[in-house]
């Protein structure tokens, strides 16, 4: 059984969104409301050159292809919504055969089709679902949101973070491929936690929260900011170990 354990991080502090836990990130102070990100298509690469992918429930939802046409689209893939900010950080994946394996690989966003569904068709315990607390995603052309924050802050230098910030990320070409390389062997009968840590501040690195025009992106209303963050996704991800579960945290 693997569990994916995907450590929210701020520049090496664990993140919080308790309001006042604040940090600096970039010169600027901040606070953190909302924290999320998709995580999809998750693949365990074999040392012969093949690879264990994780299925999650069969959905089937309306859609539109390509040409915005009304179809039917079924998803049978994994889907991890992290919603990190609500404090759940691991999620069963599913059983993987023993052997020896030489990395992961995996996308943060969704692709193809699946990004064009209905997220209101989609049935509510599934992470596709429209969430009702944070929006996850936008319309039928945008898709869903592969990546969310939201926080405030300090724009009068009293290290009290004051001015909302937000960065929503989505579209096909935010959508990005991680291939991450580590030798690790899976027992028989065994339980282990995927332990992948997730540093939000290196996300935001290159961001400049102090300026009003680097505050707010919803890709297409500020793509210069939107691509800061992107540039950084890549970085902001790092395969930390497979371990032996030692107990059961995790959500489905």
């Amino acid at each position: 059984m693997v569990t994916l354990f995907l450590q929210p991080t701020v520049s090496g502090t664990p993140l919080s969104s308790d309001l006042s836990t604040t940090y600096t990130v970039n010169g600027s102070t901040i606070n953190f409301t909302s924290a999320r990100v998709y995580i999809t298509e998750l693949e365990l690469l074999r040392s012969d050159g093949t690879s264990v992918t994780f299925e999650g429930p069969t959905i089937t939802a309306p859609a539109k292809n390509e040409n915005d046409e009304d179809i039917s689209h079924t998803v049978t893939d994994k889907v991890v919504l992290a919603r990190h900010d609500t404090g759940v950080h691991m999620y069963d994946l599913g059983m993987a055969e023993a052997g020896d394996y030489t990395g992961i690989r995996y996308k943060v966003g969704i692709d193809g089709l699946t990004n064009r569904l209905d997220a209101s068709q989609v049935p509510s315990d599934h992470p596709l679902t429209k969430q009702t607390d944070k929006n996850n995603h936008w319309n039928w052309s945008a898709g869903y949101q592969f990546l969310r924050m939201d926080g405030l802050v300090d724009t009068d230098n009293d290290q009290v973070p004051d001015e909302v910030w937000e960065i929503h990320l989505g579209t096909a070409n935010f959508l990005t491929e991680m291939n991450q390389s580590m030798n690790f062997t899976l027992e028989e009968d065994g339980a282990v936690n995927l332990h992948v840590i997730m540093d939000y501040g290196m996300l935001l690195s290159e961001v400049d929260l102090s300026n009003p025009d680097e505050r707010l992106t919803h890709v297409a209303d500020n793509l210069p900011m939107a691509n800061k963050v992107r540039a950084m996704i890549g970085d902001a991800f790092m395969l930390h170990g497979v371990h032996e579960a030692s107990g059961s945290h995790s959500h489905n």
